[in-house]
């Protein structure tokens, strides 16, 4: 049998796992241990059929730990909680899948650490890990944007009047034109998977009115004006919004670096 094709054990090495361990004061070595005890129940059973594979994830295993190892010096000392082994598993374990993904590792990472800071123990929700774990990069890059916004980002569907008065038909729904270097249609069904997460609202009922012009760059997007240009009816735009859920905004706050 060719070497390369072997099921190959994903050894944790013992620099990467007694790091988590390496803290000075008595309540992060605590600390230290318990992650270190959960870091190696999860990651020492991943395996690969190859040797660069293994190579490349040993790599970025230490690169996780890293990260986390930065994020968790920076609690101030009397914040410090042991971690919740509820969270930190699920988030450990869902990370796995994710990893190459730096994005998504960051916030893992980010859930793991702030679980152990006072400061976010009434924004935690079990929940988190697995939202993590079924989101895209596009939906990491899509919610720190609404985070950022704070009141929310425009959106619109584009109609086409086909049966007059009895109303419109819609065409691709939930356009996004924030990330102009996306397709829209990715946008669309990042968002789509947003809300079925329960993080993002999606609503036609409610407008944007802080700024004038808001909503002009759907009027000028190429699709509008070849709607407009090869469709007989009349082309039309309903504005909407996106924003943040309640659990939306506690899960930005846990799980994404301002």
């Amino acid at each position: 049998m060719d070497e390369n094709s072997k099921n190959i054990k994903l050894e944790i090495a013992p620099s990467i796992n007694d790091a988590l361990k390496n803290l000075t004061d008595k309540p992060t070595q605590n600390i230290g241990n318990t992650l270190s005890d959960i870091w190696y129940l999860v990651f020492s059973s991943v395996s690969y059929r190859a040797e660069k594979k293994k190579i490349k994830y040993e790599f970025l295993l230490d690169q996780y730990r890293k990260e986390l190892e930065d994020s968790i010096s920076n609690i101030p000392r009397e914040k410090r909680v042991d971690p919740s082994l509820q969270i930190t598993a699920q988030a450990l374990e869902n990370s796995k899948y994710c990893i190459e993904e730096k994005e998504l590792r960051k916030m893992f990472a980010s859930l793991i650490c702030n679980s152990m800071n006072t400061d976010y123990s009434s924004y935690i929700h079990p929940s988190f890990a697995e939202i993590i774990k079924q989101m895209s990069v596009l939906d990491a890059r899509i919610l720190q944007l609404i985070k950022k916004s704070k009141i929310g980002l425009p959106i619109c569907q584009y109609l086409i009047n086909v049966f007059g008065d009895l109303g419109n038909t819609t065409l691709p729904d939930h356009i996004f034109l924030e990330l102009p270097d996306v397709d829209f249609q990715l946008c669309s069904q990042s968002l789509s998977s947003l809300s079925r997460l329960g993080i993002v609202s999606i609503s036609y009922s409610n407008v944007l009115t802080g700024a004038p012009n808001l909503y002009d760059k759907f009027l000028e997007h190429p699709l509008y004006k070849d709607l407009s240009q090869q469709s007989p009816f009349k082309t039309d735009i309903r504005k909407g919004v996106v924003t943040l859920t309640p659990l939306g905004r506690s899960f930005a706050k846990v799980c994404i670096d301002d």
